[in-house]
């Protein structure tokens, strides 16, 4: 082998190492994207870091690889405009697992699917974890434990190429709860009992979002109630109905404004884990809990540069119990803000963090595309 070859190839690290760096470069603004390495690399990924402040589970944190994969249409139409955002949406599998520091862990797998130039679609998922939290009686706290099982399939039909669709949804949870009452009763036992809790979801929904990433304009409404019931391979009977809805609109060039409102209510004989809560950034999980849930949210994004934003948000909302009037119920605010970076253009995908105050601590998030999920 003369000196010229062997040249050449003490090259190809050099070479092979600046290739793969140019796809993590926008030829665009020369700004750091990570477009072409998750759309055009079939081995491309995003990985994505967790972590956990909530302050239902404490501090912690884990990790998420989220890989994408585009149909033949969506990359077609991204390759003739380079420069635009595609509306239609990939597909995305991703792995996830994560802990904190009072012993609580999770992880899983999920998959959402676009068919057809997304007249189908899909999301299925399998979800493995133990949670320790705290569950809120007459706003008194009982320490318990749950573990346990989640499968889920859900699929959602575009009607006559419209921005509605009629869907379903089947889940399964198998779980065991065990509930630490010796804060309360000293000397009595850890309580615990086994449950499996099987539902089928009919629901219609209204998409006209630009992006399920980070959307600048449109409305994502929902409507839905669920059967819980032994048919469905569940130990207990009751149904839940949700209404929700997210809307973004752009005020100027530099300036998205969001809106969201959300509400549920639970049948009697719901177990404690299905009765719903405030879920807003600030706000611990299950901290809130009642029969009936609103809630209202305000968020404001101003983009600095087209790549760096400063996001502001807040929000109030009520937990209704059984035999309480609306009136009587406290509201339980928050506020916030935090910043984003486009991460990749071609998806319209931003990322950042929020740090927001609830009505009794802060709390702060890693966001990936947007904190309102639908």
């Amino acid at each position: 082998m003369n000196k010229w070859s062997l040249m050449c190839l003490s090259c190809v690290p050099f070479v092979s190492s600046v290739n793969a760096m140019d796809q993590f470069i926008d030829p665009q603004d020369g700004m750091l994207d990570v477009s072409s390495w998750v759309l055009d690399n079939a081995v491309g990924f995003m990985p994505v870091p967790i972590i956990i402040t909530d302050p239902a589970v404490g501090v912690g944190g884990g990790a998420a690889l989220l890989f994408f994969h585009e149909s033949d249409k969506r990359k077609q139409l991204r390759e003739e405009n380079p420069d635009e955002v595609v509306g239609l949406p990939p597909s995305v599998t991703a792995v996830a697992a994560a802990a904190t520091a009072n012993g609580t862990w999770l992880t899983g797998a999920f998959h959402f699917g676009s068919w057809q130039e997304d007249t189908w679609r899909y999301q299925g998922g399998l979800f493995y974890g133990s949670f320790n939290l705290k569950f809120y009686e007459f706003d008194q706290p009982f320490d318990f434990n749950i573990d346990g099982l989640y499968f889920m399939q859900d699929i959602d039909y575009r009607i006559a190429g419209s921005n509605w669709f009629v869907g379903a949804k089947y889940s399964i949870l198998s779980s065991k709860s065990t509930f630490d009452i010796g804060n309360i009763l000293p000397g009595i036992d850890p309580i615990d009992y086994d449950m499996n809790d099987g539902s089928v979801e009919l629901k219609v929904t209204y998409d006209s979002r630009d992006t399920i990433f980070t959307p600048n304009d449109g409305l994502k409404a929902k409507v839905g109630t669920s059967f819980h019931n032994q048919s469905f391979g569940g130990d207990v009977d009751y149904h839940k109905t949700r209404l929700q809805a997210n809307y973004f609109a752009p005020v100027t060039s530099d300036l998205v404004i969001g809106l969201r409102g959300d509400y549920q209510t639970v049948s009697e004989d719901a177990p404690y884990y299905a009765r719903p809560f405030i879920n807003m950034r600030g706000v611990p999980a299950m901290r809130y809990q009642g029969d009936d849930m609103a809630l209202v949210e305000f968020e404001a994004r101003f983009d600095i540069t087209p790549r760096w934003s400063l996001v502001g948000f807040t929000g109030t909302g009520k937990a209704v119990e059984e035999g309480q009037s609306v009136s009587e119920a406290d509201y339980r605010s928050m506020v916030g803000g935090g910043f984003r970076y486009l991460i990749a253009r071609q998806l319209n995908m931003r990322a950042g963090v929020d740090v927001a105050k609830g009505p009794e601590e802060w709390a702060y998030y890693i966001t990936v595309g947007h904190a309102w999920q639908l």
